[in-house]
């Protein structure tokens, strides 16, 4: 009734294309975007020799078209109100390819403080909350902690992409993640470097099960 009244008062819009949508929406695309978006079939990501610290990965989509422009804007162009569409598109996703209701938690890539200030907002971070609102699944934003402020991975080649993150992150508590499952969010997978690194501390922490869960990946 909350979401209902609000839509009311302030229209939700398409977030690629501005159209105005119905009250009752609740992913905010309209019928001809949500055409155009490039679905993955399935959920597995292809990364022939090298290992991964996560057991499996859930995409919604490709990283192209007017998904990656949205993208860029909602990470870049202070559109953070995006996250409620991305997540709620992923929690479909996750619904319909495993067992959710098994997982304990939900982890995001943090930024580390100075780059969220700048930003504004952690978009990984954005987008698990309500993942796990969707999910009913509770979110530990805190026990993953980035302890270096690394470069732009997106700046870097893919070997120097391994070197910027190594050791860039920490385990808060220990406890919490000993034995637990666990999806681990992020926007976009490209080289999967920093999910794998998050990854390793989290395993190494005790963690039972990892599964990535990204909006897209130029992967397949």
């Amino acid at each position: 009734m909350v979401n209902w009244i609000i839509n009311l008062i302030f229209p939700p819009k398409c977030i690629f294309c501005g159209t105005i949508l119905g009250t009752n929406t609740k992913i905010e695309i309209c019928k001809e975007c949500y055409e155009k978006i490039d679905f993955k079939e399935g959920a597995s990501i292809s990364f022939q020799g090298q290992y991964n610290y996560y057991d499996s990965v859930v995409c919604v989509c490709d990283y192209s078209g007017i998904v990656k422009e949205a993208i860029r804007k909602y990470k870049f162009y202070n559109k953070p109100s995006y996250y409620r569409t991305f997540a709620r598109l992923l929690a479909q996703k996750i619904k319909e390819l495993i067992q959710w209701q098994k997982f304990d938690m939900i982890v995001s890539v943090p930024l580390h403080p100075e780059r969220e200030r700048s930003r504004g907002y952690n978009q990984s971070y954005l987008i698990a909350r309500e993942l796990g609102r969707e999910l009913g699944i509770k979110n530990e934003a805190k026990i993953l902690k980035r302890v270096r402020n690394t470069y732009s991975q997106s700046l870097l080649k893919k070997e120097d992409r391994l070197v910027n993150v190594k050791d860039a992150f920490r385990i808060t508590d220990r406890s919490k993640v000993e034995g637990k499952a666990m999806f681990l969010v992020d926007d976009i997978l490209t080289t999967g470097t920093t999910l794998n690194e998050c990854s390793r501390v989290l395993k190494e922490a005790g963690a039972k099960k990892i599964v990535v869960a990204v909006i897209a990946s130029g992967r397949r």
